[in-house]
């Protein structure tokens, strides 16, 4: 997919002088001495009317012009053909500029390949021009090498009323002549804005009328993230839809990204790119504009109410993931435990699996390093129900009512959607209590009748792996559930809890 359609007007100008340097230098060699007779010879050369024409269907291509573009190289060709200069250079520059119309302006890429291989066929080592080069151009040219060169490619051009009338994003302005040409995939072609390290990119897709959907996802995975990120595009209309990868994400030195548009059960029904075989944007030092237009003067025409560029905090509203996390749970937990009674100190107890009874809250503060990764505290603050009191000569020793421990964690998210998946890991300090019953032993309680039940503390350093499920509700908030396993030094335990509780992001 496209990088970018088109780089701005001051590289196409660099673009079509050097052109014109490299392909025109056959009437200045001839050693014509005066401007004026340069001009005239110029002006009778084939090699530079045909130069000449290429620089402006250049000119027609940078204003999105490409039914003028594509008459303009038709002509240059025809002089080509007229010249004898079937095997020049110059003609098979023609030939690649012309199929990057046919495929950009035309949405035809079985005649853009052709274009491509004809031109290969006269000059085998050519490239891409490289202002014209985007990934979806790139992936054209390089199949015309792959199936070798030939083809009648000028006899095959698009007939004009396939032109299509609009702007950089693709939609009609006034009265449309005609739909661009669709792809088999049901999603026509796509268009970015302004593509720069560290800045937001404005992604548009048009849709195929006929394609059944629910809605379009982008889904962009930043350098050194392991996972997709998604996001719903919004209608825009005409069939197009619109969606950014935020300035977060392009950071590094290259973003993927891919669309699908998704039937009622989330299912892929169409793709531009895939999570396997992404699309990838690779930056360079300076802005490179790929649609021909900035992003603020396509979101001015075709969303009036709509700001051209968001702020990071709306970025992250839409994405549902602000830099801050806060969770809160509440669960229980169980375990296997040993070691000797609070209360009763002289009990032993050789190992059981016991539970932590009634409830405990855990609480949760995190702050996302990548969209995929986040750091956080987690607390567990448990509440220790069921063990008895016991009285000896006239003392009462009461058990400990509650367990507060702290851990420090590593948290790795997957997924791009409404429900993501995470692993955790994490290590802390503090206790864990778990219940145990002396059944030998009914002299406890107030009224000293009652079967004895005593807590056994773990830790105090403490060891911690998880997982579990966030799913969206809103843009800031989610449900989540988890379950941790916790073990514990030198008082031993090996404890599992199951949390459930809201997940918050800001």
């Amino acid at each position: 997919m496209s990088q970018g359609i088109f780089v701005g007007s001051r590289a196409r100008l660099f673009v079509v002088a050097a052109l014109g340097i490299c392909l025109g230098g056959t009437a200045n060699a001839r050693g014509v001495g005066r401007a004026s007779g340069q001009e005239w010879a110029q002006a009778d050369d084939p090699v530079s009317q045909v130069t000449q024409l290429n620089r402006e269907a250049l000119a027609a291509v940078d204003k999105r012009e490409f039914e003028k573009a594509r008459e303009l190289l038709k002509r240059a060709l025809d002089i080509c053909q007229t010249a004898g200069l079937d095997k020049h250079a110059v003609t098979a520059r023609t030939h690649v500029h012309m199929g990057v119309v046919i495929l950009e302006g035309f949405k035809n890429r079985e005649l853009a390949i052709k274009q491509f291989a004809t031109a290969l066929g006269i000059e085998p080592g050519i490239a891409m021009t490289k202002s014209l080069s985007t990934p979806e151009i790139d992936e054209a040219f390089a199949e015309a090498k792959g199936h070798g060169a030939g083809g009648a490619a000028g006899a095959e051009e698009p007939p004009a009323s396939r032109a299509p009338a609009g702007d950089a994003e693709g939609r009609s302005v006034g009265e449309p002549v005609g739909r661009p040409a669709l792809s088999p995939n049901g999603l026509s072609y796509h268009t970015l804005s302004e593509v720069k390290q560290g800045a937001s990119i404005v992604v548009t897709v048009n849709v195929e009328d006929t394609l059944r959907f629910r809605k379009i996802v982008l889904a962009y995975k930043p350098q050194g993230s392991s996972e997709f990120l998604g996001r719903e595009m919004e209608a825009v209309g005409n069939g197009a839809y619109r969606a950014e990868i935020p300035d977060r994400a392009t950071q590094g030195a290259t973003v993927a990204y891919y669309i699908e548009a998704q039937d009622d059960d989330g299912q892929p029904v169409a793709q531009r790119g895939s999570e396997s075989r992404p699309l990838v944007i690779s930056f360079a030092t300076a802005a490179r504009p790929s649609g021909g237009r900035s992003a603020s003067v396509v979101a001015d025409r075709q969303e009036i109410t709509r700001k051209a560029s968001r702020t990071e905090d709306e970025d992250e509203e839409e994405e549902g993931l602000g830099k801050y996390f806060v969770g809160a749970q509440i669960g229980t937990g169980f375990g296997y435990v040993s070691g000797n009674g609070e209360v009763n100190a002289d009990m032993h107890v050789p190992g059981t699996v016991s539970g932590a009874l009634f409830a405990h809250f855990a609480p949760e503060f995190g702050y996302w390093v990548t969209p995929a990764f986040m750091l956080s505290l987690q607390g567990r603050i448990q509440l220790v129900t069921g063990p008895t009191e016991l009285e000896v000569g006239g003392h009462t020793y009461s058990p400990v009512p509650a367990a507060l421990a702290v851990f420090a964690k590593a948290n790795w998210w997957f997924g791009s959607g409404n429900l993501r998946p995470f692993v955790s890991g994490g290590l802390g300090g503090g206790q864990i209590r778990h219940v145990v019953t002396f059944g030998n032993l009914t002299d406890c309680g107030p009224m000293q009748n009652q079967t004895c039940k005593d807590s056994v503390a773990a830790g105090p350093v403490l060891g911690e792996v998880g997982g579990g499920l966030v799913y969206r509700l809103a843009a800031h908030t989610g449900i989540m559930a988890s379950t941790n396993i916790e073990t514990a030094v030198p008082n031993f335990t090996l404890n599992m809890d199951l949390n459930l509780g809201v997940a918050l992001n800001f």
